[in-house]
């Protein structure tokens, strides 16, 4: 495996974008990095994790930050075939391609209120809610809200915060700290783009965002939320997060998922006008 390298791809409009069809089938609109990053993610998600193909994409998606890391991969073509004496007949061809192998997405708030403790989600509905789900889901983020949720141990219920999430790193590249390379380049940008998600008061208004003035305008500092599969609970306290134990546990599409947050250091910023 080659050096790795990450592709940035902000939010993008992804309309007309089809869960679970190939890469192929996909409008010509579609941000090549994105159908890389979904490439990598139905690989892990769906083909390991046996998530339904449909619920991969989310509305989310078009409103996200993601990144995609890339190595070069050789492949052999044609095998080497030697004659009965030894001697090479045809020498190995061989083909080198850059391969999507990793990729990770970062939500802004708002966000959907936190997981019912104990709670069964499938394709982001708690189970025995009544929710009309278009089997192709929109390719356009439905607006969200600011608004009040529950408290938990790390979160008020009130601070903005962003979210980890969709990380993946394909099988064969496991073990070469690729995903820590991708939390690490995510958490970095932050640093560097704290005031990237902050609403505009120009394009909301202060009533859309609950804010009587200036200094009620949402905007974050530095809170990181990540869901994360209780299998990799140890690999995300490594990269700094610590487990909300006050929002409990829950499941999606079956797996078992808690949430843990960690604070960033950003200085002090401006509204955005």
């Amino acid at each position: 495996m080659g050096t790795p390298f990450i592709n940035f791809i902000g939010p993008s409009k992804l309309d007309g974008f089809q869960r679970g069809a190939p890469a192929e089938a996909q409008p010509a609109t579609i941000p090549q990095t994105f159908l890389e990053a979904m490439e990598v993610r139905e690989a892990v998600f769906i083909g390991e994790q046996n998530v339904p193909a449909e619920n991969e994409f989310d509305a989310d998606d078009p409103r996200c930050c993601h990144w995609v890391v890339y190595a070069s991969v050789n492949k052999t073509e044609e095998a080497e075939i030697r004659d009965e004496q030894g001697n090479v007949v045809q020498p190995r061809r061989s083909s080198t391609r850059t391969t999507p192998i990793g990729t990770i997405r970062l939500v802004p708030f708002p966000h959907e209120s936190h997981p019912e403790n104990g709670g069964d989600y499938w394709n982001g509905a708690l189970k025995g809610e009544v929710e009309q789900q278009n089997s192709k889901a929109p390719s356009v983020a439905a607006p969200k809200t600011f608004g009040i949720d529950r408290a938990t141990t790390y979160h008020d219920g009130k601070e903005p915060y962003v979210k980890l999430g969709r990380l993946a790193v394909l099988k064969e590249f496991r073990g070469h700290r690729i995903a820590g390379l991708l939390v690490k380049t995510v958490m970095s940008w932050l640093k560097s783009n704290p005031t990237y998600f902050d609403p505009s008061i120009k394009e909301l208004g202060l009533e859309q965002m609950g804010a009587s003035n200036e200094k009620e305008v949402p905007k974050w500092n530095g809170l990181v939320c990540v869901h994360a599969q209780k299998q990799v609970i140890g690999a995300w306290a490594k990269w700094g997060f610590e487990v909300d134990e006050g929002m409990g546990e829950w499941t999606e599409e079956g797996i078992a998922h808690v949430g843990m947050f960690q604070r960033v250091e950003v200085d002090s910023k401006p509204a955005r006008i």
